[in-house]
């Protein structure tokens, strides 16, 4: 084999999934190059990957040529590549037929059924393409992490020193951000469980966000005196140093929280419009709080139903649901084991 490319995903959480090819497609094929077609963000995940010798992106939100002329022209970039082999991860995407390779492995018709991708988890799905052809691969065959820079260390241990803690310190990191508002959780449920991890563990607690959720912390107020505000001051590689030294990652069914999942950091998620089981925490599937209501519409994704209930300004029906008794008696369950 000599070259192969991977066709993945757009979001940051869909990439940290998308990974789990990468270490058994280069033990299958040492000597192949491997690059990956993915957006800024997540390229922003796989640099530094040892897996991986180029990385190409395509942003269709880019303020520079038209998306048209900017895929055209991508398209002619990797034609020209001739990759012998592409493996494409985007079970909707056809983007990989015009590329002139003539071995295109994809998702077999039986794993785009609704009911497969709904009850089997997003990284199982995509390393079932592998071994549709011949693949064994167990989990001891698959690397997920990031791979941080001693500089992300130093900026991280900066962060941390000025708000008096260090890697020694017990922390608890909440993620109460998504990049869509229906997977966040109420936020003065995600402030009262800062406050009893405090007072009744003595764990100090930091909440982390990207710099589009640094206006929302103002929902926070009046628990602010219970958790450090790292929101926005973080990039990716930096909080998977932060996790590296977590007790327990907690939050919705975002990028942050896949990333300590890949980080095989003690992680719990809070599921309402997603279907838990292609979604949660890989290592420790039983880390999961989840709407367990029937409203008609839940999970909406993935589905043919995707926001039925129309809710735009406060959190959705099926996360007003989940109580806060129970992320807090999870929480405390993982934070004795």
């Amino acid at each position: 084999m000599a070259s192969i490319l991977i066709i993945g995903h757009n979001n940051i959480g869909d990439v940290l999934h998308d990974m789990a090819v990468l270490k058994p497609l280069k033990t299958q094929f040492p000597k192949a190059p491997i690059s990956f077609l993915t957006t800024p963000q997540g390229k922003a995940v796989l640099e530094g990957n040892p897996y991986l010798e180029h990385i190409y992106t395509y942003d269709k939100f880019s303020t520079g040529p038209s998306p048209l002329f900017s895929k055209w022209q991508l398209l002619w970039t990797l034609r020209k590549k001739k990759f012998d082999l592409i493996v494409n991860l985007k079970s909707g995407s056809y983007f990989a037929h015009f590329l002139g390779t003539k071995q295109i492995w994809q998702s077999s018709s039986k794993n785009k059924k609704l009911v497969i991708k709904r009850n089997n988890h997003a990284i199982d799905l995509h390393l079932n393409i592998l071994r549709q052809q011949g693949f064994r691969i167990n989990d001891e065959d698959l690397d997920l992490n990031l791979y941080p820079t001693p500089q992300d260390e130093k900026h991280v241990k900066a962060l941390l020193a000025q708000e008096g803690l260090s890697f020694d310190h017990a922390y608890v990191v909440i993620a109460p951000y998504a990049a869509w508002h229906a997977k966040e959780w109420i936020p003065e449920h995600y402030g009262e469980l800062a406050k009893k991890i405090v007072e009744e563990k003595k764990h100090r607690v930091i909440f982390i966000g990207g710099p589009q959720d640094v206006l929302k912390t103002k929902r926070f107020s009046t628990f602010q005196n219970y958790f450090v505000n790292f929101v926005g001051k973080m990039s990716l590689k930096e909080l998977a140093v932060l996790y590296q030294h977590a007790q327990l990652v907690i939050g919705g069914d975002s990028g942050p929280v896949h990333l300590a999942t890949n980080m095989k950091c003690k992680v719990l998620m809070i599921f309402g419009p997603t279907a838990h089981l292609l979604a949660r925490p890989y290592w420790h599937t039983e880390n999961v709080v989840r709407c367990e209501e029937n409203l008609g519409c839940n999970p909406c994704i993935p589905g043919p139903h995707f926001l039925a209930c129309q809710v735009y300004d406060r959190p959705t029906p099926c996360m007003e649901h989940i109580a806060f008794e129970s992320v807090y008696q999870k929480t405390m369950q993982l934070l004795t084991h």
